[in-house]
């Protein structure tokens, strides 16, 4: 059974290296960007410090000589610099009360006005970026302007604009997402270069195991190749196809030197169970012939019957030994089994009536013809029945019934005779067995194979003194029968 596309460890290896490789781009793309931002905040933040204690010194003296023209026109120098970032520009005096201010054209936006208490140092009124660390311009300082000897005199209020500083994070967060793209795209590429180098031989694993354990290709080989664990594993797999060859072809050679065992035994079994049963026989034609030889007694008329009686059993033996060993053909046919059943009944009534046996019938009215060769069933019945009724030599209950389960048809002869002792029932099927004076023990051996021959099974069932079912099972379709 193959893995589904989504199970498979190439996919997953690939999908998790290219997640770890996109995440790690992405975080550090994002520190880089990060640590920009609080550097070029940094830089202008001390920028804006060190051009507002400029503009102080320079704004110290106009202010003592209240000097408006000329702050006005250094305020204004400021604003219209070229690379200015000053886009409003304030002087309080030292109650806060506004002397002068300036903007540049392109700021609309209304001044904030001071807030009450006024500090004694600078301080940003409104910061570069926001508590979250978005940019939100202008940034608005605030810087005393003081004497070492009259104190603070004034304050500069200055608006600086983050656009500078906005555009030029715009254009690293463009180069460094373009940079990380780049890396990230190749970084995936040569993961899954690498990936692949490192799958293949599990791979290759992978479908050689699978032939050896779907399909049994016992001379599956794979190419050494990897490195480490996964080589290691790829000679651990060779040498272990190398020595299961070994072992099948050891089993081999015992499976068949064990099959020539068995028949021998099995002809050796045959052989003296035939021996056996004929030897009877012709010990009792035997001593007939010695007394005519020695006692020059002619064979009366009953020495005559005794001979062809003998015969007649050492022929009947025979044949059974040979329907037992060599099956003949079956010719099928439509055969009705209770129809089958109930012809056996009547052949065999006499002897059920003569044990004084009760027979009880159970036999499914539904049951459709069968394809079967009703001669040799006939004898399996014929054979059950007479069995069960030598089982009760003081009469008793015989309950014949047929029952379809499932794609089976079961007939059942049952009997509340004696009963099989278990040390005897698993011997029940071998040839030449029986617990019987004058029994062959061929019946259930050759009915076994009628059963097998019908592509069914024969099953025995016995407990002692609590009786005997015999089960024939065979194929039945029901949907092909309705």
């Amino acid at each position: 059974m193959s893995v589904p596309w989504y199970n498979r460890v190439a996919l997953r290896l690939s999908l998790s290296i290219v997640v770890v490789i996109m995440i790690t781009a992405l975080t550090v793309a994002s520190l880089i960007l990060r640590d920009e931002k609080n550097t070029m905040v940094r830089d202008l933040r001390v920028r804006t410090k060190q051009l507002g204690e400029i503009m102080v010194r320079q704004v110290i003296e106009p202010m003592l000589y209240e000097e408006k023209f000329a702050l006005h026109s250094l305020l204004k120098s400021y604003l219209d610099a070229h690379d200015s970032i000053l886009i409003y520009g304030s002087i309080y005096d030292k109650d806060g009360s506004l002397l002068l201010t300036g903007r540049q054209a392109s700021y609309a936006a209304r001044i904030p006005a001071l807030p009450r208490i006024l500090a004694a140092r600078p301080v940003f009124l409104r910061d570069i970026k926001t508590p979250t660390g978005r940019l939100k311009g202008p940034a608005d300082f605030l810087m005393p302007i003081s004497t070492p000897r009259i104190g603070i005199i004034g304050y500069l209020r200055l608006g600086i604009s983050v656009r500078p500083l906005a555009d030029t994070l715009k254009t690293a967060h463009h180069k460094v997402w373009i940079a990380t793209s780049i890396i990230a795209f190749l970084g995936i590429l040569v993961s899954l270069w690498f990936a692949r180098v490192l799958i293949r031989p599990v791979l290759l694993l992978n479908n050689a195991a699978r032939r050896l354990g779907e399909e049994g290709e016992l001379e599956t080989k794979i190419t050494v190749t990897g490195v480490g664990e996964i080589r290691e594993l790829a000679l651990t797999f060779n040498r272990m196809v190398q020595h299961l060859n070994e072992l099948i072809a050891k089993l081999k050679k015992a499976q068949a030197n064990l099959v020539r065992t068995e028949k021998l035994y099995a002809l050796g079994e045959f052989s003296a169970g035939l021996a056996h049963e004929i030897k009877n026989p012709l010990t009792s034609i035997k001593m007939l012939m010695q007394r005519v030889s020695e006692e020059k007694e002619p064979l009366d008329e009953r020495d005559l019957e005794v001979i062809i009686e003998e015969l007649n059993r050492i022929d009947l033996t025979v044949s059974r030994f040979l329907q037992a060993a060599r099956p003949a053909a079956l010719s099928r046919s439509p055969t009705d089994i209770n129809k089958l059943l109930l012809d056996v009944i009547a052949l065999t009534r006499g002897k059920i009536e003569k044990a004084a046996v009760h027979l009880e019938t159970e036999l499914n009215p539904r049951l459709a013809p069968l394809e079967l060769d009703s001669a040799s069933i006939k004898q399996i019945f014929i054979n059950g029945i007479l069995n069960a009724v030598q089982a009760m030599p003081h009469g008793g209950t015989l309950t014949i019934a047929t029952i379809i389960s499932g794609a089976e048809l079961h007939c059942l002869i049952t009997d509340s005779g004696c009963g099989i002792s278990p040390k005897n029932l698993k011997y029940i099927f071998d040839p030449f067995f029986t617990t019987k004076e004058e029994g062959t023990g061929m019946g259930l051996a050759v009915a076994w194979n009628i059963a097998r021959q019908h592509g069914g099974r024969l099953d025995i069932e016995s407990h002692l003194n609590q009786g005997t079912t015999l089960t024939l099972t065979l194929p039945y379709d029901q949907a092909a029968h309705c």
